[in-house]
């Protein structure tokens, strides 16, 4: 099975020699992608709007995404740079040979300089600039040391290692449980025909994978190596206009989950079995586990983990692993990030218009 090249808005893919690429990758759109380079399972490079350039022998590690600011920000990755497991590079800059480690961010407008080290778990905020031989770690990230070549190559190694090594700096054991275990890799969905509650005016990404009772409103969306899976018992409701982004895992178990309306989930997120409000914004990265209840006009920071039972408050902000109060949404972040989900409902037309609309598969 060959691996998904998509066109967006006439711009195709555009794919060097020697590259080597998981069967469940996915590139899309306006997206460069230089010789030699290796795609692992579920990985998404995501070019519909701005470019993305990948430089010659960039290795992806399972569910890795890229993507872009829609038309305004591209996103850059350097010869011989390493991507981790679960980790996102997001319209931004990253040098030659440089590792980002597992589960790690690199957010809008910021740059990593060459030969640099981002260790497992970090996060660099927007609009950070990082010298070369920097060894960054932490959420938010700063420089804790520099690199050696004796080094680089340990890293190197351990990145690429199947195994979570312990005491590497790289290396990090996935938060929660992967479906995918259960699920295998193929989209399904285990409805009758003509029972299932998924609204044709809502865009499935092709390689969505679902499983159980799950309701998908108008103008909703699941987007590229999302996972949305419940056990019998539980449920799992999207509200109109909200995005479920690239590479987020929902899992609710037998338990139920709410997304309410104009609802943003980042990419690569976890959630489990929670509640989620009217108008709020889920970072990237995040992981929101069971029983968690986040009110109307809340936002949750990127990478942070709300632990169970943890009530988020209407119109706050809530950061931190564990997450915690850090204050109130400013009247311009809200609009900003409404502004961010009506592109999104507008991503969900357009690629419905290239793709169409869920097809159910009974298996």
């Amino acid at each position: 099975m060959k691996f998904n090249l998509i066109t967006y808005k006439n711009f195709f893919p555009k794919i060097g020699k020697d590259v080597v690429t998981a069967s469940t990758s996915t590139i899309i759109g306006n997206t460069i992608l230089d010789s030699e380079c290796i795609l692992k399972d579920r990985v998404v490079l995501r070019g519909d709007g701005a470019e993305i350039i990948i430089g010659k022998g960039v290795i992806f590690l399972d569910r890795s995404t890229v993507h872009v600011a829609s038309d305004l920000m591209g996103s850059y990755i350097g010869d011989y740079s390493i991507i981790g497991r679960f980790s996102l590079v997001h319209a931004c800059k990253i040098g030659k040979s440089v590792i980002l480690g597992d589960q790690s961010i690199v957010m809008d407008g910021s740059e990593i300089g060459d030969n640099c080290i981002i260790t497992a778990n970090s996060l660099i905020p927007p609009g950070k600039t990082f010298p070369n031989n920097s060894i960054i770690s932490g959420a938010p990230a700063k420089v804790i040391g520099t690199i050696e070549n004796k080094s680089f190559i340990k890293y190197k190694s351990e990145i690429l290692n199947n195994k979570c090594l312990t005491g590497s700096i790289v290396r990090s054991d996935l938060e929660g449980d992967d479906p995918l275990a259960e699920l295998g890799l193929e989209p399904w969905i285990n409805y009758k025909v003509g029972l299932e509650r998924i609204s044709s005016r809502a865009f499935i990404a092709p390689d969505a994978i679902i499983r159980g009772n799950i309701t998908i409103k108008d103008k909703a969306s699941l987007w590229f190596a999302t996972i949305v899976s419940s056990l019998p018992g539980g449920n799992i409701f999207i509200g109109e206009g909200s995005n479920i982004q690239d590479n987020t895992i929902i899992d609710s178990g037998e338990k139920s989950l709410v997304i309410g309306k104009k609802v943003t989930v980042g990419h690569n997120v976890r959630l489990g079995a929670c509640s989620i409000g009217d108008n709020c914004l889920i970072g990237m990265g995040c992981t929101i586990e069971d029983d968690v209840v986040i009110e109307e006009d809340a936002f949750v920071g990127a990478r942070a983990i709300v632990k169970t039972g943890t009530i988020v408050k209407a119109n706050t902000i809530y950061a931190g692993r564990p997450a915690s109060y850090f204050r109130d949404v400013k009247t311009e972040e809200a609009n900003f990030f409404q502004m961010g989900q009506k592109i999104y409902e507008k991503f969900a037309e357009d690629y419905i218009k290239e793709l169409g609309t869920y097809k159910v598969r009974i298996h």
